[in-house]
């Protein structure tokens, strides 16, 4: 038997910065429903009812275009950027 480690961190409200042993990924949405990308750079959809241990995740079939894991430690890279940048402007905000 084999341990997993993940680990959800909420940047914002629905966005989600996702870290497990494999990497990190992004995924956008709230409890029941989500969309990302995982570490490996696969684009997926997932739901679940809530309370039930009842889930289910589907991968989209990758399109042409350049590799998925340059493609999501690009994205992943941008939007921490993104987030330090919202952060660091609240905080210059709150000490005027």
């Amino acid at each position: 038997m084999g341990f997993r480690f993940q680990r959800r961190i909420k940047v914002l409200r629905g966005i989600s910065v996702n870290v497990s042993k494999s990497g990190v990924g992004v995924s956008v949405g709230g409890r029941g429903f989500h969309t990302g990308i995982d570490s490996k750079g696969r684009r997926y959809t997932s739901g679940s009812l809530p309370g039930t241990g009842l889930s289910w995740r589907e991968y989209r079939k990758p399109s042409g275009g350049p590799p998925r894991s340059r493609l999501a430690i690009g994205i992943v890279v941008a939007f921490v950027i993104v987030v330090a940048l919202i952060i660091m402007a609240g905080m210059l905000h709150s000490v005027r």
